[in-house]
């Protein structure tokens, strides 16, 4: 670990201009598409059980982003714990809600393919268990270097991490699968095929480095540098390719709503 004062006050700087720049990011891609959300609050969409994981998603990525901010940007000493804490049991749920948008919108390109709902759900439960240890990792107390708090014990994190970026990966393969075994020449087909990988590259790209920097423990900035890049964008990826499937599936017939969305 390099933990010379220089060096991690440069790493301090960088990680608060990540952290601000996909928290930004994050609150528009919120506010641009709420219309969704607003449709579901005013009755205008008929109600479907799979909306709750997907509004308590979107929340939960919010909610810790901004704790994030509001702890990073206070000078003053304050309970660097509780923010910790706050962090990580909204930040660990939303990339398990996320993992099972994903889930969502896999075995329902597969038609509940009874093999592809027991694969997927176990992948699932796996990354699930994985964060709720998670949430139980890592401590913060107040640095008089950087003037905020400072993290200690982030790579504890490491194989939380490479299990959701398996689990990910595995749910977003599942759907690229599935999208190619219903191979069809229409537009929705070209549309679930592309929108699939782009978000698997998206994913992998944004979680490599968040997986891979908590192993190489370079020092506490650079263990958590690339955690709110790849909760933005797994987030996004997850509830942007449930509103696409959702806005298509009711007039399509090759892939019927699902019974289990009602």
């Amino acid at each position: 670990m390099v933990s010379s004062p220089r060096y991690v006050l440069e790493s301090y700087d960088i990680y608060l201009k990540v952290l601000h720049t996909f928290a930004g990011l994050y609150i528009w891609e919120y506010l641009t598409t709420f219309g969704f959300e607003w449709n579901i609050y005013t009755g205008k969409r008929p109600w479907r059980w799979s909306y709750i994981p997907y509004i308590a998603t979107r929340l939960l990525c919010l909610t810790s982003l901004i704790i994030g901010i509001v702890g990073v940007n206070l000078k003053r000493p304050f309970d660097c714990d509780a923010w910790l804490r706050g962090i990580v049991i909204t930040a660990w749920p939303a990339g398990g809600g996320a993992s099972f948008l994903l889930l969502l919108r896999a075995v329902a390109i597969w038609s509940m393919d009874r093999r592809v709902v027991v694969f997927a759900t176990l992948a699932w439960l796996s990354g699930f268990s994985a964060s709720l240890f998670a949430i139980t990792r890592g401590h913060s107390k107040w640095s008089s270097l950087i003037k905020t708090c400072s993290l200690i014990g982030t790579d504890e994190y490491r194989w939380s991490m490479l299990t959701a970026f398996v689990v990910n990966v595995t749910l977003l393969g599942t759907m690229i699968v599935g999208v190619i075994h219903k191979r069809l020449d229409t537009r929705l087909w070209k549309l679930l095929y592309y929108q699939g990988l782009f978000w698997i590259s998206a994913a992998i790209f944004t979680e490599v480095p968040g997986v891979v920097m908590p192993f190489l423990n370079i020092n506490e900035p650079w263990d958590v540098m690339f955690q709110a890049p790849l909760l933005v964008v797994v987030v996004i990826a997850s509830s942007r390719s449930y509103r696409d499937l959702f806005q298509h599936v009711i007039d399509v017939t090759i892939i019927p709503v699902p019974d289990y969305w009602e």
